[in-house]
């Protein structure tokens, strides 16, 4: 793969999700063109993917002191990193497939707390073009 067409599959895929083109360019020289697709095609469907999470995210009112994240809502990471592989996959099997390990050692590493494991949701994400099944 070049860089023109990882270029153009970087758009492709943008396009299927149903997002704009965010005018990155590709530098030059590319030494690992299809590295360089995946790596910003994560980054940016990791946005998504948070995005999704934080504007579907419940809050319960304090009386008294500062909110305290997941005990004051339902936030967990386990739910944009499932909905991250899910648009990775949707893109192509082996991207998911290798953001899933890719989570699989950082949660080894770094642990769900049992509030996080307790708050976990499957985020809908037909916005970006995703069924039920996806």
């Amino acid at each position: 793969m070049t860089g023109a067409e990882a270029q153009v599959a970087l758009r492709r895929a943008l396009a299927r999700l149903g997002q704009p083109d965010p005018g990155i360019s590709v530098p030059d020289p590319l030494e690992a063109p299809e590295d360089w697709l995946f790596e910003t095609l994560c980054a940016l469907t990791r946005t998504m993917a948070q995005e999704a999470e934080a504007t579907t995210r419940q809050t319960w009112p304090r009386r008294f002191g500062k909110h305290r994240p997941t005990i004051d809502d339902d936030y967990s990471r386990r739910t944009w990193i499932e909905a991250h592989e899910r648009l990775m996959a949707h893109l192509r099997q082996d991207w998911g497939a290798r953001l899933h390990h890719h989570y699989k050692e950082m949660l080894a590493r770094y642990p769900l707390t049992p509030q996080e494991r307790a708050n976990a949701r499957r985020l809908g994400l037909s916005t970006f073009g995703l069924t039920a099944d996806d």
